[in-house]
This record gives C-alpha cells, structure tokens and sequence, in this order.
C-alpha cells in the first residue's frame, strides 16, 4: 500500500486537510508572479531628450516646443515624428537656426517625461541611450537568480524535505525585497533582484509541488491550474500597484510586503507526506497522515500504517527509496533522460518569448498599465479554457497547441508593418495570453513527469533551462536595432519548436504520479499508460478496481471492458 491508496481509500482525494495545503500554496502565487514580472514597471523608460544645460531642471514641459526645435533633432519612429531621445545639436543655445548644424550625444544627462512614471530606476540611474543595455542587463541578471534559485530549491527540496525550503524562500523574499526598496545604488539594487528572482522561483515551483503530492490525482489538475493561475493574479495585482504607486521604490515597497503574511506559514504549512514516505521518514510520515486524517475526522487502522511504511518489495526498491538522490540520476536511464532533457528545452522556449511578451506588452501603444491588466485578464481566461480542455483532452495537445499559437501570433507581428502599431498591439496580446496559457499549463505539467524522489530536482533542472531563455531575452529584444522584425521572428520559431517538442513527451493525465526512478523510466519509455492492459491480472477485483478508477475506460478489440460502472473480463 502506498500514499495514493491511503488517499483513495481513507483520507479522501481532497478532504479538508488536503484543501487547506491546496488553499495556503494558492496564496504564494500573488506575491511571486508580482515579483516576476515588476520589471515591467521598476525598470520602465519613459519618454525622454537630452537635457539643454547642466542646471536645467528635469521636468520634462520645463523647455518650450520652439527651444526645444532649435536644441534637439527630429526623428521618425513607429510612424510619427519625435524629437531625437539620444541626440542633441552641437552648440545649442536656444537661438541658433540653419540646416547644416551637427548633432552630438546629450552631453548634460537626459530630461524625462513625468506624466505615467514619477520615478523608475531607468530614470534614477539614466539607464538610457548609450547605457539602456543596463536595463536588459538587470533583467538578465533577475533571470540569473531565478535559473540559481529553481535548481538550489530543487535540490535543497528533494534532500531536506518542501516545507523548509518553502518556508526558506519566503523569509528570504521578503527580506530582500524590503531592502530592494530602499538600495541608493544600481549595482546593490541588481544583486537584491538576483537573490529575489532564486526566493521567489524556489517558493512558487516547490510549493506547487507540495501541493500535487498532497492530493489525489484525480485534483491534480485542479489544484495545479488553480496555483497557476494565482501567479497571472500577481500579475494583475502588479499593474493595479504600479498605477497607484507612481515611484519606483514606493512600488518595490509595496512588492515586498505583499509576502509578509505568509510567515504564517512556519505555524500552518504541512510537510508532503509522499516525500517522507519516499525517504523513508516513516516515523513522521505516520504522524503527518495521523494529522490529516484527524483533520478530515476520518478514522484510519493502524494495520493501514504498517502498510504504507513498509516497502513494496524487499530489496533492492527499499534501497531506492532510503538512497540519497542528485542530478545525475536525471540523466542515468534513456527513459528519464528523454524527459529532462525535452522538458528543459520546452521550457526554454516557452518562457523566453513568455518575459520578451509580458513585459514588453507595458511598452505597447496605449495606456502602459491598461495593457499590462488586460493581457493579465485575457491570460486568466484562457487559462480556465485550458483548465477545461487539459481535464478533457490531457496536458500535450493543451501546451503545445497554445506554444503553436504563440508562434503564430509572433510570426505575424513580425510580418506586419510597423505603421500599423493597432495590429501589432491587439496580435501582441493574442500572443501574449497563448504564451501565458501554455505557461501556467506548463507549470501543471512538468512535476507530474518526474518521479518523486528527484521531482523537485528535476523541475529544477528544467527551471534552470528556461531562466537561460530568460536571461537571452532582454537581448533578443536587442536584435530590433538590427532589423525591426527579427525578435518576434526569433520568438515564433522558438516556439513552433517548443510546441512540437511537447508531443515526444509521455502525457500523464490520469495516471499515478511516478514515485521511484524505475516509474520514471517507464513513463519516459511509454511503458506507464493510462490503458495499460496487464492490471486485469491483479489477483483481486479491489485491486483491479482500485487501478482501473485512474485509468479511465480500457478498450480491447474495440470493446470497453471496463468502465465507470460496469467491470468485464471478455
């Protein structure tokens, strides 16, 4: 007997021990998908020119539209003339008139528009011009934190349990967060951002997690989308705070205090009991399920105890299971090798243009914070039409169908004129609420592939993938000053290739969740399917039964055996 039977057949698939983790781990989602993306907002660059004199004030209308004619160059952008953001006329005294004046780079820093930002660090530390490759820069390195951040916590996760590593993350998160706010420099600003991107990484994918190792499967995907869609709520929590709070540090302020509820958790949060059965903590795997059932005021035998703490088999599987794991075991077996190594290049693609999108989308034509909402809104909805079509369908056709449209979407902003800035604004979003849809589908999917005793690690692995393409894509964006289309391009094609990487993947919805690394073996070598016929021989119908309710219908010769009601053996 192991932790799944107990759940079916005692504590119940989603009682209300097994709601309260889902509910607590829900409730990270906010503050994490908030930090993610502040981006957006802390770094944003509004209109700026070059500031005339080196005691000129920095209020943009400081300068009449005639004075600024006679100092600073015209340019033609995006369809409309502007004055130049980066170029001044040499000699510029506000009198000075003719055709053959030379232009030089601002020479007395830069003067910013202050209508939708008060204050951002580009702002604060003239990241702009000559220095606006700073500004990627910061993100890349956000990203660096976050790829160091999932494979730390992975490890960390698998070796000393989830609850501390969660419980790790969210003191950590906070704490840098409040001293992000109140930084006087770029440099420590850049290094609290590097240790906030590892915090809020590790806290969202270990507790989510947690979270499916609690429950039953058959809640999986509930509970999975539901934390998921918590983040694209972060999101839109974001876009309201940035609105209100017009300064950069006021916002980062508000960011961080967003987390200190849930140091609650130290006295609320429970530890997986699967994880303990897997390390063989039976002790305190016996006291975990003695609180949930206790909680769920249900009454378990202790002959049930002596069953799910003892091994399956003698050895060598209780070897396995008391054996301590690291990421080479990832890479040993075909099967495993396949998944992590697939797994960790969807993941790539997926959120290279998933950052490149979101965080772009506050820098489209139109009102920057209305934008960044509405892409959050439609991302939410569609996300609740992926819920549905992954409980129908299963998780591949999901993924990868939204990875295709992703691509579509980006192909065609690419192919559109720039002049059309309406299409190129409504085209974004469309791919921006795709990439959205098979991101939080993605984050469902990717833990159920990896067998308990490295699934944190593996998670992790794949994490430290896609912070790769994280960390690229401030750069990507770069490739615009080579030819205006070419990042969407990139970004179409990457996903084109993450959506078809997602079909060589096992699809495993409705089946157990692999817990030693023979199971990942089987499931990567499509060994572990959901009509997987041999279970008719188990050697009594409550065994058969018991497997076959996660199995579904199991047809043979074109007839069902077996299904919600009826059991046939033909």
């Amino acid at each position: 007997m192991d932790y799944e039977d107990v759940l079916r057949q005692y504590l119940g698939e989603f009682g209300r021990y097994q709601k309260l983790a889902a509910v607590l781990l829900v409730l990270v989602g906010p503050s994490v998908g908030a930090t993610m993306f502040a981006q957006a907002f802390l770094a944003a660059t509004p209109p700026h020119h070059c500031r005339l004199h080196q005691n000129d004030s920095s209020a943009m209308p400081g300068h009449s539209s005639e004075r600024l004619n006679f100092s600073v160059p015209m340019e033609y952008v995006d369809g409309t003339w502007r004055y130049s953001s980066c170029l001044m006329y040499n000699g510029t005294g506000g009198t000075s008139a003719g055709n053959n004046r030379t232009v030089t780079s601002c020479r007395h820093g830069w003067e910013y528009d202050q209508s939708v930002y008060h204050s951002t660090v580009v702002t604060d530390y003239d990241l702009v011009c000559e220095r606006h490759w700073l500004k990627e820069l910061g993100q890349s390195i956000f990203m660096v934190g976050v790829s160091a951040g999932g494979l730390i916590s992975g490890t960390t996760s698998d070796r000393f349990g989830r609850r501390p590593t969660v419980l790790a993350c969210i003191v950590l998160q906070l704490s840098v967060g409040l001293a992000a706010a109140f930084t006087k420099d770029f440099f420590s600003f850049l290094v609290l951002r590097l240790l906030a991107g590892g915090a809020a990484n590790g806290l969202f994918y270990v507790g989510l997690t947690l979270a499916i190792e609690v429950i039953g499967s058959s809640k999986r995907n509930a509970v999975g989308m539901t934390i998921s869609l918590s983040w694209a709520v972060g999101t839109v929590c974001l876009g309201g705070l940035a609105y209100f709070l017009r300064d950069w540090w006021s916002l980062q302020l508000a960011l961080a205090v967003m987390s200190a509820p849930l140091l609650s958790y130290w006295w609320l949060l429970p530890e997986s009991p699967r994880w303990l059965l897997s390390n063989k903590r039976n002790e305190e795997a016996k006291i975990s399920i003695q609180k949930a059932a206790k909680f769920n005021k249900v009454t378990i035998p202790d002959e049930v105890y002596e069953k799910v703490t003892k091994p399956k088999d003698e050895e060598p599987a209780s070897e396995e299971k008391s054996k301590k794991y690291n990421l080479i075991d990832l890479f040993r077996g075909p099967g495993l090798r396949m998944i992590t190594i697939t797994m960790s290049l969807v993941w790539f693609a997926t959120v290279s243009v998933y950052y490149a999108l979101i965080i772009g989308s506050a820098d489209l034509a139109g009102d920057p914070y209305l934008n960044f909402v509405l892409g959050a809104l439609l991302e939410i909805g569609l996300s609740l039409v992926g819920l549905v079509a992954m409980a129908k369908w299963g998780r591949r056709p999901v993924v990868g169908g939204f990875l295709f449209l992703t691509g579509a979407a980006c192909l065609a902003v690419a192919a559109t004129p720039t002049d059309h800035q309406d299409v190129i604004r409504y085209v974004s979003l469309l791919g921006r609420c795709a990439v959205g849809v098979a991101f939080t589908t993605l984050t469902v999917y990717s833990p159920e592939v990896f067998p308990t005793v490295v699934r944190t690690m593996g998670v992790g692995v794949a994490n430290m993938s896609s912070r790769t393409g994280g960390i690229l894509s401030p750069f990507v964006s770069l490739l615009a000053d080579v030819w205006a289309p070419l990042p969407m391009l990139t970004f179409g094609v990457l996903c084109t290739l993450g959506g078809a990487g997602v079909f060589s993947l096992p699809e495993t919805f409705g089946i157990r969740l692999p817990d030693t690394l023979e199971d990942g073996e089987k499931l990567g070598l499509g060994r572990r399917k959901r009509t997987k016929i041999d279970v008719i021989e188990k050697s009594t119908k409550s065994e058969r039964d018991r497997d076959l309710s996660y199995i579904g219908p199991v047809v043979v010769s074109g007839h069902v055996i077996w299904d919600n009601d009826f059991f046939y053996l033909t």
